[in-house]
């Protein structure tokens, strides 16, 4: 038995326990209202023709009165599962924080404003001299509740520069793939993590590719699209990759995957540039809801929002779910 498969079934099995506790007290409840029979007559022992004392026979216990544990109704664990397999909700932020050079305060604001249960951050920086030796995923996570992967693709000196996803969901795991590199060329990388939704696990990656050289550009975006092919479960991915839509560096990734701003409303632009270079794509199950892209006062980018609805599993039994839907908010766009 996996260790996943174990998880699933002690799962249920809690779930079942609580229902059979659930349904023990409230048949002990039920007897207590119960009409109290009338007094019985006490009657005194008679003494046989040898007068010996005969004791009288002592009354058996009504029917219900003793503590018997009700048998589960049947097909309770499918009924179980159903309510464990719900579709969910999911607002993704993706966002080139430009290193946070204007203020890190400002940046933790912006992501917060916005109410994301899973961010992907490019231009981290960790214990870089430039930025105040700040562990600024670190810095995130705390502020905002949530936990954090960082992935490193440049090292200097005790420094690291990469990209970091923080998530309201459990983290179950993480991976950090280096992309191909060249003369001329940054190290870029791609970070992976698995988090628990509706009751699967869903694959988040986050990447920022190579932004002068084209050709390097198009290499590492085919280097992606290979390792998501392999992937079995629904995949999210964001970044900045440094090109627009109809450019060859997306068409591996497009392929693959829808691009949210399908649904997108307002203004596209998130670069420098004012061009729609920043985005969030996802598997043809996991469904866009909204997309829009809202300003910064730090990053010389534009942060990317849009929702998700992650479908329900098919599979029974399932895990429970380490987040439950939320009430979205309405967003001001601070």
């Amino acid at each position: 038995m996996t260790k996943r498969e174990f998880l699933i079934r002690a799962g249920l099995l809690l779930l079942v326990l609580g229902i059979i506790t659930t349904l023990v007290v409230l048949d002990r409840t039920r007897g207590n209202d119960r009409p109290q029979a009338e007094p019985t007559p006490t009657s005194t022992p008679s003494p046989s023709p040898s007068g010996t004392v005969v004791p009288l026979p002592t009354d058996k216990p009504g029917k219900g009165e003793t503590d018997v544990i009700p048998t589960p109704p049947p097909g309770i664990e499918a009924i179980a599962c159903q309510k464990l397999q719900q579709s969910v909700e999911v607002t993704v932020l993706d966002f080139n924080t430009h290193r946070s050079y204007g203020g890190i305060a400002t940046v933790a604001a912006e992501i917060a404003a916005v109410d994301p249960d899973i961010v992907l951050l490019q231009e981290i920086d960790r214990f870089k001299g430039g930025t105040g030796n700040i562990d600024q995923a670190a810095y995130f996570a705390e502020a905002l509740g949530m936990d954090h992967v960082f992935g490193a693709n440049v090292t200097s000196g005790n420094g690291e520069y990469g990209v970091a996803i923080l998530s309201r969901f459990k983290i179950l795991g993480s991976e950090n793939y280096l992309l191909p590199n060249g003369p001329g060329g940054e190290q870029r990388g791609l970070l992976g993590v698995g988090v628990e939704i509706g009751g699967q696990e869903v694959r988040i990656y986050n990447t920022h590719l190579q932004n002068k050289l084209p050709g390097l550009r198009e290499a590492q975006a085919r280097h992606v699209a290979g390792i998501l092919a392999n992937e079995e479960n629904p995949i999210i991915l964001g970044g900045d990759m440094n090109a627009t839509i109809s450019t060859p560096t997306l068409a591996p990734l497009t392929a693959q995957l829808v691009d949210a701003w399908s649904v997108g409303s307002g203004p596209e632009g998130t670069g420098p540039n004012g061009s729609r270079i920043d985005f969030l794509l996802a598997s043809p199950t996991i469904v866009p809801q909204r997309a829009q892209v809202l300003g910064s006062a730090i990053s010389d980018h534009s942060r990317l929002l849009a929702d998700f609805v992650v479908p329900a599993s098919t599979d029974c039994p399932t895990q429970p779910r380490d987040a439950k839907p939320r009430k979205k908010k309405s967003r001001s766009g601070g």
